[in-house]
């Protein structure tokens, strides 16, 4: 298992940034890092084992307050289309709207004016959308790295959640413990945002797009097996079962000699 890990490590870039998020799906944690000292650390909820939080890095660039949530297609088909069929009256119990297309200026549409037995999910054009609001499925805050898989940080109004042990419930994105801690944190050179400005801004419900004032590193992880601050060797559960995978993977003899790797791209997507 360290040596497994090992090889995650060497996948890393060399330089995680002065400043980071480090964010281990497989501990179902993330710590904010500064100068190679932790100055924050927290529970996190990750992506459910059919629908994996990815690994990989990017920079973050801003936080919303009091975000819409415009619920991803394939969400909206697998998830809410059953559920609408079973039960006309979901989408309002639920307070999600609903609009003609993705379009900007798209048209509302009310939900029981449309046969939803009828739409064809192959071509599903609605967009669903919560509004801001404590049962906005994104809380009051997230965070924006924007990535290929479409997958950020976000508070949660599912709290008790934090309090299991294994935290494997989410589409895809990381939910957060201390959402406002870390805005406080990547807002702390600005000091029109102090934590009373954040939670100002979050009562009054209001939309609020906030630029950082310089770009965060941000690292998606799978480490089952790492030293900690003290010198001791932390284990964790192989949530996704990627360990057995990377294990027969370095066990694999070495390609020949002549071996053409355009010719033979390996997908290492199960092995992240």
């Amino acid at each position: 298992q360290i040596e497994i890990n090992l090889e995650r490590w060497r996948w890393l870039p060399h330089d995680l940034g002065r400043s980071h998020i480090r964010v281990n799906i497989a501990d179902f944690s993330l710590q904010v890092i500064d100068a190679q000292e932790k100055v924050l650390d927290m529970r996190v909820v990750v992506g459910r084992d059919y629908r994996r939080t990815p690994v990989f890095s990017d920079q973050m660039r801003f936080l919303v307050i009091n975000p819409y949530w415009n619920i991803p297609t394939k969400i909206a088909v697998r998830d809410i289309l059953p559920k609408v069929r079973r039960d006309p009256g979901y989408l309002k119990r639920k307070q999600i709207r609903v609009f003609e297309d993705w379009s900007t200026g798209a048209k509302e549409i009310a939900s029981d004016s449309i046969d939803w037995n009828r739409v064809d999910p192959r071509h599903f054009r609605y967009r669903l959308r919560k509004d801001p609001g404590p049962q906005n499925d994104l809380g009051r805050i997230k965070f924006m790295f924007p990535n290929r898989f479409a997958v950020y940080l976000h508070d949660t109004p599912s709290r008790h959640l934090f309090q299991r042990e294994v935290r494997s419930y989410s589409s895809g994105c990381v939910r957060l413990e201390k959402p406002v801690e870390l805005a406080e944190y990547l807002l702390r050179e600005q000091p029109e945002w102090s934590r009373e400005a954040i939670e100002a801004a979050i009562d009054s419900t209001e939309r609020r797009v906030i630029p950082l004032p310089s770009r965060m590193p941000v690292h998606l992880l799978y480490l089952t097996a790492w030293v900690d601050e003290g010198g001791a060797v932390q284990f964790r559960k192989d949530v996704y079962g990627r360990d057995k995978l990377l294990d027969e993977a370095l066990e694999e003899r070495p390609p020949r000699d002549n071996f053409n790797s355009a010719e033979a791209m390996v997908d290492f997507g199960p092995l992240l």
